[in-house]
């Protein structure tokens, strides 16, 4: 059963308002190479679901290989490495050609509903990752900021994660040395945070 979620524009509307009660900076939230690159929706897309316009709809199928290609292809094992086709086939049941096709984008041997599932739980999404149009994508990969805005209030936001869910402590580092977390920065980190235990939790 796929979770429904709400509206982009609820979605939106939301954080800015959460994000402007706690002086936070919007615009470093709604991260579009973030987006597109946890969704599988195209960067040009995302920027124009952000900034209030539409998207063409493509078939559920068509979305659906595009999301499944889109895992193939970005998806990395944990040396770092791009996964082989053969991997990916092997894994999922399939003929490797099925899974070269769905990467070059052919129509010659296209996966079964049943195959593009498959894909998808082997690079740990769910079947939603594949169906949700791209508003649906979009407002589903805010939801965990959207979580951390509602719950942390002004005071110590890694104290307040750590005691709501039993950590023993969390440490945090910019990428510039000696330069510590923006409050946006940290509430971004928490929201992905959030988002592990939360999914973890529910199964």
């Amino acid at each position: 059963m796929i979770e429904s979620v709400p509206s982009l524009d609820v979605t939106l509307a939301q954080i800015r308002a959460l994000a402007e009660a706690r002086q936070l900076t919007v615009a470093e939230m709604l991260d579009v190479e973030d987006l597109a690159g946890r969704t599988g929706v195209p960067r040009e897309v995302v920027a124009g679901l952000l900034r209030g316009e539409g998207a063409a709809g493509a078939t559920p199928g068509e979305t659906a290989r595009q999301r499944a290609a889109f895992l193939c292809t970005r998806s990395r094992d944990a040396a770092g490495h791009p996964y082989r086709v053969t991997e990916i086939a092997e894994a999922i049941g399939a003929a490797p050609l099925v899974v070269a096709d769905l990467i070059a984008g052919r129509a010659g041997n296209r996966p079964s509903d049943a195959e593009l599932l498959r894909i998808a739980a082997f690079f740990g999404r769910g079947p939603g990752f594949l169906t949700d149009t791209p508003s649906q994508a979009v407002s589903r990969a805010l939801q965990p900021v959207l979580r951390s805005l509602d719950h942390v209030s002004g005071g110590d936001m890694m104290a307040e994660l750590a005691d709501r869910y039993g950590l023993v402590s969390l440490s945090t580092r910019n990428t510039t040395p000696g330069k510590p977390l923006t409050r946006t920065q940290e509430t971004l980190l928490l929201g992905m945070i959030t988002g592990i235990l939360s999914s973890e939790g529910a199964s």
